[in-house]
């Protein structure tokens, strides 16, 4: 059942005055709840300590604490991207870069950035030269948030927001930056292309919760730009019936596929589903992923597609995409090509705790 906002609003209020001892506790508790965590058990023992660190930083600013921290919320979204989250940890730390090299992490259709803020936190700023959250609901780069954005005063504080007293930009270990980018629109897109997809050093590409023909926009960023090391790509909706009704074919590199196999109406409404039974709506997501990561290129990737159970109780979006420009890095696919549910990932992670070439 979701959060309410009453729930939630009683939670924040509640923790105000734990110490920080006892708010990773909590937290600690509830992530543990879930099955996934024997996947994961370093990683889920991390996370409570880094939302803790999120909670300090905004300390005294309590209505955007307010606002940020919904646990349920909070939770859902790191534990639906554990599988990226370990898997980009593992390719930062054991990649060899050369000098001058740094990663650059892209984050596609965002949100208020959860899974960036996550890496911000994990990875070394010395191998990754930024996040860059990419949104349509990010207001401009030099105007103020109105209504219908999304507020960013969570990543930069006083550095865009003159209100606030604190500069949140300057704390975040890996920067974050955001960029306001229609998926939809393809000069927007090839404009995105020319500014972010030049980097010196290896770019990371992550797609969570894409919604309908977004995941297609995903793929094709990653067969277009050899620069992109990495793709995390999590599938969301299905496309909506628009693209069957016009006998559509969408095309991906060398595969191409009827609109009509992986469109379905239906919606959520006030927390029910109004639709087609969730047993039909499933295989049409499974064939929309298939579909997908069929049109990953791969004449010089490594790819896989993983059924890994992040949710339960009737969610069937469980699927995972993921590939690699050659040559692989070891420690990501040898985890990736045995895992299975339940099986711990950190056998190897003392192996890679320290970053390639760093014997201190």
């Amino acid at each position: 059942m979701a959060e309410s906002n009453t729930d939630s609003s009683q939670l924040v209020e509640k923790t105000e005055v734990w110490t920080n001892e006892e708010f990773e506790a909590f937290i600690d508790t509830e992530l543990t709840k879930d099955p996934l965590h024997k996947n994961y058990p370093e990683l889920f023992k991390r996370a409570p300590k880094i939302i803790s660190l999120w909670r300090q930083r905004y300390e005294g600013n309590a209505p955007l604490w307010k606002r940020l921290f919904k646990s349920e919320r909070v939770l859902k979204e790191f534990i639906e991207a554990a599988p990226f989250i370990d898997s980009i940890e593992r390719l930062v730390l054991s990649t060899e870069l050369k000098d001058g090299e740094k990663f650059r992490i892209i984050d596609l259709a965002c949100g208020r950035g959860y899974l960036s803020m996550f890496l911000s936190e994990l990875l070394p700023p010395d191998r990754v030269e930024r996040c860059i959250l990419v949104d349509k609901q990010w207001p401009m780069h030099n105007l103020p948030p109105k209504e219908h954005h999304i507020n960013w005063s969570h990543i930069y504080g006083s550095l865009k927001d003159s209100s606030i007293p604190y500069n949140y930009y300057d704390s975040w270990p890996v920067k974050l930056n955001t960029s306001k980018v229609n998926l939809k629109n393809s000069k927007e897109v090839t404009n995105m292309e020319q500014r972010l997809f030049q980097n010196k050093g290896p770019i990371v590409l992550v797609a969570v919760h894409l919604c309908g023909t977004l995941s297609l926009r995903a793929v094709e960023l990653f067969n277009r730009n050899p620069e992109t090391k990495f793709f995390c790509l999590k599938p969301c909706c299905l496309p909506t019936m628009v693209h069957a009704k016009r006998d559509e074919i969408f095309k991906l590199g060398e595969h191409s596929f009827p609109a009509k196999e992986v469109c379905m109406s239906g919606k959520w409404k006030k927390g029910e589903w109004h639709g087609p039974p969730r047993t039909t709506t499933k295989k049409y997501f499974e064939r929309w992923a298939d579909h997908l990561y069929l049109g990953i290129d791969d004449k010089d990737a490594t790819k896989i597609k993983k059924t890994i159970m992040v949710q339960r109780f009737g969610g069937y979006q469980n699927e995972f995409l993921l590939a690699e420009r050659l040559p692989e890095t070891n420690p990501v696919w040898d985890v990736l090509q045995r895992q299975v549910e339940g099986e711990s990932n950190d056998e190897d992670l003392s192996n890679i705790c320290q970053p390639v070439g760093d014997n201190s």
